[in-house]
């Protein structure tokens, strides 16, 4: 009779096949990574609009902290799961999850130690206090960690190599973007129209004379910045992909609603102005879908211009419609939407350097 002589180990590695290279992406598994990258992704969102409403004290243990880091715990568990699971099914450790997501374990990992460093960093100088808690180091730095994880489920479709799909297929990366777009407005919501409708329309803001100066450049900034944000976000997908019609107009109601959101007690006199992005982003579309006999890069940097230039001419006319007036002069309002659309066709300038993505 033979008898098995060979060792526990042994037996082991003979049961489990070693799997060369990365594990099979699946589209369960973006799903899944999408929705824990917005879980925290919201939770930053709602703890910002604590902080602009007084919710908060100086403390780091709040229920919006929670909200946050237990989506970001969340993220946590199901890669460490998923890197368990495959490791077992013969996977090496140090290719245990699709490649694509690597980059977002390491950002929900450095986001943890990002969280240690924000307790302290608070324990050491104090707690921020308006723009100070937007770009102070650890709140920098808990930006950027989140960005590396929720920027996933956009470069796992990068990397399929596909130039369209349908919306099923669309909206993860579409998600992401619009959620790292909406982070790069949320840490410069201090220049941004969203954010502060109210310092256009109020009169008293232009009684001292000495504040006129300084205030026309903080309302500017608040409208060229988000403009160059906006654009740069769709001209970099457009660059690589088909949008279906309904992409852009997405992009931007769901970004001005989230910034509308965060100074919500201030601005929600002004809610009608969010006719602006919904007309801006269905004229996006339409440029962006027609048929075209043209060169491609030049119809995309046509949408440059002509998209954040209507968008901001929308908006001004639809609150100085609703709120009675706003204290710009006539000179301003239009001459600076005007630059909108020029900073936006600078942006497409540098950005489309060949054509698109074509349909088939």
């Amino acid at each position: 009779m033979a008898v098995d002589v060979r060792s526990g180990s042994a037996s082991k590695a003979a049961g489990t096949t070693r799997r060369e290279g990365y594990p099979e992406l699946t589209p369960a598994f973006t799903w899944v990574a999408l929705v824990l990258g917005i879980w925290a992704f919201f939770g930053s969102v709602v703890d910002i609009n604590a902080h602009n409403h007084g919710f908060v004290d100086d403390t780091f243990f709040t229920p919006f902290h929670l909200l946050l880091y237990s989506g970001v715990a969340a993220n946590g568990l199901f890669y460490v799961f998923a890197q368990f699971r495959n490791v077992g099914r013969g996977h090496s450790l140090m290719k245990a999850l699709p490649k694509e997501y690597l980059l977002s374990f390491a950002g929900v990992l450095l986001f943890g130690f990002a969280g240690v460093f924000d307790l302290a960093w608070h324990e050491i100088f104090g707690f921020e206090e308006g723009v100070d808690a937007l770009v102070s180091p650890s709140h920098l730095l808990l930006v950027v960690s989140g960005m590396m994880f929720i920027s996933g489920p956009l470069r796992s479709f990068l990397s399929l190599g596909k130039s369209g799909g349908s919306w099923s297929e669309l909206f993860p990366p579409l998600v992401s973007a619009t959620a790292i777009l909406t982070i790069g407005t949320l840490f410069t919501l201090y220049t941004n129209v969203w954010t502060q409708l109210n310092r256009y329309v109020d009169p008293e803001l232009i009684i001292d004379v000495d504040s006129v100066r300084p205030l026309h450049a903080y309302t500017v900034a608040g409208v060229l910045i988000p403009a160059v944000l906006l654009v740069g976000t769709i001209v970099f997908l457009r660059q690589r992909m088909v949008l279906p019609f309904g992409a852009v107009t997405f992009v931007f109601v769901a970004n001005a609603l989230i910034m509308l959101y965060i100074r919500w007690q201030w601005n929600q006199a002004y809610v009608v102005v969010l006719l602006a992005p919904i007309i801006a982003g269905l004229l996006g579309d339409w440029l962006l879908s027609r048929p075209d006999g043209g060169s491609h890069v030049t119809a995309l940097r046509q949408f440059a211009f002509l998209v954040p230039t209507t968008y901001m001419i929308l908006l001004f006319v639809i609150l100085q419609v609703t709120a009675g007036s706003i204290w710009w002069t006539t000179h301003m309002w239009p001459g600076v939407s005007l630059m909108a659309g020029a900073f936006g066709l600078g942006i497409a300038a540098l950005l489309t350097t060949r054509p698109y993505p074509q349909e088939g």
